[in-house]
């Protein structure tokens, strides 16, 4: 069932163009995870879905008596309150019948994401512990559609495998930005990534989406040296001397100037992921815990920890070859960047020179 249905979307900041004409979607079991480069409009698309914004043209349709939860990048709470008035001021006309359950609810929550003081002033906490409490008031109570944005920010290793878990057992679909690898590969099934104005979507987590896209991005390079090559040909047509007198002619010229003007696979900007050696430290703290606990039984564990090394060393010789490629990759970039400027200046020259003639005869 579809919850969400965008199109033609387009959204402007002043002069910077952040959607340009694109579709978007999301149905049920849906769990999305939105990336795309530090500025490129994430996190207006998630208010847009919200309905918190209006697009500049486009619609944005959501399925009838659809609920929604949203957690913003920076919470806004009323002054005066407590914490726990805060979390359940937008959950009592849900449960209103059922408010003692609820609040222990929200006390259990928030002392699982490290706020224990309940009856705290809410404007005295710290700019960390107003998203958690944000964050629990969105959990609180069910709902169609969760949309947050940066959930896993100011979370601890703790804090986030128990908000890993609980986003896995919810019922309902997901749309978030999170710039953690591990977390988006754990929780989603699809990633919509935001590039120059477009929304692609690729249904996987996101190690699957770095495949998915490196076979999209082999594609566009492949249609762009097939356009080059084409355009080469032209340009040593109009090199002999292109007359634009026939129908023929003029038509090829158009074609040539169509192909001239066309643009090529943008250049990518690296999207900015948390690195997983967070993630390994964890995983050695536990290790050394672990062997504490399991000395005591006798237990080999020089095995496993010799079996951790060497993960470790697995990992990180995928992390070397994955920067090696990306230097490869981006040099072969700036190598057809400037291939087709010079191709490009070398067909302007060679189109006004024909124009001309054919203004002369």
């Amino acid at each position: 069932m579809n919850l969400v249905t965008a199109e033609h979307l387009t959204k402007s900041y002043t002069e910077r163009l952040i959607l340009n004409d694109t579709d978007f979607s999301i149905n049920e079991g849906d769990k999305i995870g939105l990336i795309g480069v530090n500025g490129t409009g994430k996190s207006t698309l998630l208010k847009l879905v919200a309905g918190l914004e209006e697009p500049d043209t486009g619609t944005v349709v959501r399925g009838r008596n659809l609920d929604i939860r949203y957690l913003p990048q920076n919470p806004v709470f009323e002054e005066g309150e407590t914490v726990l008035e805060s979390v359940l001021r937008e959950n009592r006309s849900r449960y209103h019948d059922q408010i003692w359950d609820l609040e222990s609810q929200a006390k259990a929550m928030l002392n699982r994401l490290g706020i224990p003081d309940h009856d705290q002033q809410i404007g005295q906490l710290s700019g960390g512990q107003k998203k958690r409490a944000a964050l629990a008031s969105v959990l609180l109570s069910p709902t169609d559609l969760l949309i947050l944005d940066e959930p896993t920010n100011h979370l601890d290793s703790a804090m986030a495998d128990w908000l890993e878990e609980y986003l896995k057992r919810f019922k309902g679909a997901l749309l978030m930005i999170t710039h953690d690898r591990y977390f988006l590969d754990s929780v989603t099934n699809r990633i919509v990534e935001l590039d120059n104005g477009k929304l692609y979507s690729y249904q996987a987590n996101y190690e699957g989406f770095l495949e998915l896209k490196a076979e999209r991005m082999d594609m566009e390079q492949a249609s762009e040296r097939k356009r080059q090559s084409i355009l080469r040909v032209e340009l040593e047509w109009m090199k002999r001397g292109a007359r634009a007198r026939s129908t023929k002619q003029k038509g090829r010229i158009q074609r040539y100037e169509a192909l001239r003007d066309a643009k090529g696979p943008e250049k990518e900007q690296a999207v900015e992921m948390e690195s997983i050696s967070r993630r390994l430290g964890m995983a050695l703290h536990i290790v050394e815990r672990a062997k504490e606990l399991v000395s005591a039984e006798n237990t080999r564990f020089e095995d496993v920890v010799q079996n951790l090394e060497q993960s470790r060393q697995g990992l990180e010789a995928e992390r070397q070859e994955a920067m090696r490629l990306s230097v490869e990759a981006q040099k072969a970039r700036q190598e057809a960047q400037e291939e087709k400027e010079k191709i490009k200046l070398q067909c302007e020259a060679e189109l006004e020179r024909a124009r001309t003639e054919a203004r002369n005869l």
